[in-house]
């Protein structure tokens, strides 16, 4: 039964959002489906969607995230497929693995089954849902900031006294980066019970004063059979159950009085610490941005000029020395992309499948190619050519002047998300499919590839790769160097693909930089180091490492190489300015709880950074 139905017919069961006397719901809650990662996934959700079909007293459906294993458009046609077979209504929204390497741009969820929030009315009880994050990138749990909005709107409108239960894919406690604005939204109503997913686990939690229940995967895993939980709320009581699939239905594993959650979510969870601005006071901020959408993407700056792009699908472009607004576009879809300058345009791509080409100076449309697929990939120009690949695998070369298509090169592994770079002869670009491609930039046809052997979550997809020259036998050559998330830092021959070198040593994972005279690379550790390695004779030569001072982090964003220091970007929403020799952290900036996605220098002493919660902000230093 399809969910609009659900809204229909839920809705107009009652409209006055009060707790009717002697009401009893009944719901299976599934969670953490993952179509698509083992063999057995698709055959539990069958059978649990059966085992609900033969159960009269299950009134309706609730799915808290996780449905696929990588967001994939073919992942979620498998999902509606799967759900026309449940007859009973249902309430769905998303998961971190519903997003976060989606080919298409996190759109085919809301094109194939609707939106990834739902409000609806049952019996009394007010049941809200929003979507989880971050999309698109690595990173620490967090509600997107388009769902924040909704959010807020839709617990500001619900009457006081109207009994609320919440779900969302993670649980509500301080390993969500924006679990504080969360816990503020939902203190405004009258929220009874937050159902979680995520930790695959049956457990109780505390929401910052809210009952929190966290529910199990419908995976088997070990197991003869998957499970799923039925929750039922009869006098005054919320009650859960585990049912194994077509098994048995085991006793009541935990029990939440709803009088007892009367004056639930008054404590909150704490405000993000911002202490340690204080111990930097030659750090301060020049302007600051707060957008309505998520931030994904680096931004571009020419001149007096700062272009980014937002979740929302729009393109904003600022003055860097004070932040006023100069022009807007909005392209018909999200955007995941950095926008790309070349003299006087700049280039857009769009998940609604276009390439734009703007004017820097007003904003200008001077022309939109359609690819005809959800591009989340950021172009480069190079010869009066764009270079951008797309979800679908393909790979496109357009006039840079008239919009026109000169080739595309498909049957590529994967989809394409990084920036490709160019030489005089090729184009590189990594995929989500674990491959490394060199495609030439004449014919469009494929000149080498490389596999890390490893599967689609070790691939070359995030990281923007470089090609740097050396020197050997005092010869100039050169060398195409890519972070891969295997951890992997390698070096190709641009002619023929061979591996020159390969280190792990700094266990990496997609974030880097270059210094300014191409001889040093800088990699960010997943474990809490920053290391330099001298690439100038075609080898890898460990220069120093520094440890920071947070124990891991896996945000993708580019390391930023400075006249004097390099700024590592945090999962954290924290900057470190790090002498250039790795002697020491210079100073820290905490700008938002949420991930920094983009770090740009801005002139002498100025740096303009980008957080995934919508913060624009421009520091001098």
């Amino acid at each position: 039964m399809r969910r609009t139905v659900l809204a229909a017919l839920l809705l107009l069961a009652s409209l006055a959002c009060r707790a009717e006397n002697g009401v009893k719901i009944t719901f299976a809650w599934l969670s953490d489906i993952h179509l698509n990662s083992f063999a057995y996934a698709r055959e539990d959700f069958s059978d649990a969607i059966e085992d609900i079909n033969n159960n009269p007293q299950i009134d309706f459906v609730v799915l808290s995230g996780d449905l696929t294993e990588f967001g994939d458009t073919r992942e979620f046609m498998m999902l509606d497929t799967l759900l026309r077979e449940l007859d009973r209504p249902y309430l769905m929204t998303t998961g971190n693995h519903d997003v976060n390497w989606s080919e298409n741009g996190c759109t085919a969820f809301e094109r194939l089954l609707g939106p990834t929030h739902f409000c609806t009315d049952i019996k009394g009880f007010r049941f809200i849902g929003c979507g989880a994050g971050p999309a698109l990138r690595m990173g620490p749990p967090q509600i997107p900031r388009e769902e924040l909005v909704w959010l807020d709107s839709v617990i500001t409108a619900t009457p006081a006294q109207c009994p609320v239960i919440f779900i969302n894919h993670f649980p509500i406690d301080e390993s969500l980066c924006n679990a504080h604005e969360i816990s503020q939204i939902l203190a405004k109503g009258n929220i009874k019970c937050v159902l979680s997913g995520h930790l695959h686990v049956n457990r109780a939690y505390d929401a910052g004063g809210i009952p929190g229940v966290i529910g199990r995967s419908t995976l088997r895993r070990s197991d003869p059979a998957g499970g799923y939980n039925i929750v039922t709320i009869e006098n005054d009581t919320i009650s859960f159950r585990e049912r194994t699939i077509k098994r048995e239905t085991r006793p009541i594993w935990h029990a939440i009085a709803l009088e007892m959650a009367q004056e639930s979510g008054k404590k909150g969870i704490p405000a993000p610490d911002f202490s340690i601005n204080a111990k930097f006071p030659q750090v301060r901020e020049i302007w600051k941005i707060c957008d309505v959408a998520d931030i994904a993407s680096r931004g571009a700056i020419s001149g007096a000029t700062y272009i980014y792009t937002n979740t929302a699908g729009e393109v904003h472009a600022v003055n860097a020395e004070n932040g006023k607004p100069l022009w807007s576009l909005k392209s018909g879809n999200k955007i995941f992309s950095t926008p790309c300058i070349s003299g006087d345009t700049v280039i857009i791509t769009s998940c609604d499948g276009y390439v734009y080409a703007v004017g820097l100076e007003e904003g200008n449309l001077i022309w939109k190619y359609d690819t005809g697929y959800p591009i989340v990939a950021t172009p480069a120009v190079a010869d009066g050519i764009v270079y951008t690949g797309s979800g679908n695998g393909k790979f496109h070369a357009i006039d840079l002047e008239n919009g026109t298509l000169v080739w595309e090169c498909g049957g590529l592994s994967g989809y394409i998300e990084a920036k490709p770079a160019t030489d005089s002869k090729n184009v590189y670009i990594g995929t989500w499919g674990a491959k490394f491609y060199a495609i030439d930039r004449r014919s469009g046809k494929v000149v080498w590839e490389f596999d890390t052997g490893k599967g689609r979550y070790f691939s070359p997809g995030a990281c923007w790769p470089q090609v740097v020259p050396y020197m050997a036998d005092g010869n100039r050559c050169s060398q195409v160097v890519v972070l891969s998330s295997d951890n992997f830092l390698r070096a190709f021959n641009p002619a023929d693909g061979q591996i020159l070198w390969a280190s792990d040593q700094a266990a990496g994972r997609e974030s880097m930089g270059i210094s300014s005279d191409m001889k040093t690379v800088y990699i960010k550790g997943t474990r809490g180091s920053v290391t330099a390695a001298d690439i100038s004779s075609g080898r890898y030569s460990p220069l120093w490492s520094l440890e920071m001072p947070y124990k891991s982090d896996f945000v993708p964003t580019n390391i930023e190489c400075g006249a004097q220091f390099l700024f590592i970007p945090t999962e954290s929403g924290t900057i470190h300015a790090v002498r250039k020799d790795g002697s020491v952290t210079e100073w820290s900036r905490k700008l938002s709880h949420s991930a920094v996605t983009s770090l740009c220098n801005a002139g002498k002493n100025r740096l303009i950074a980008n957080c995934m919660d919508g913060t624009v902000v421009c520091l001098e230093f």
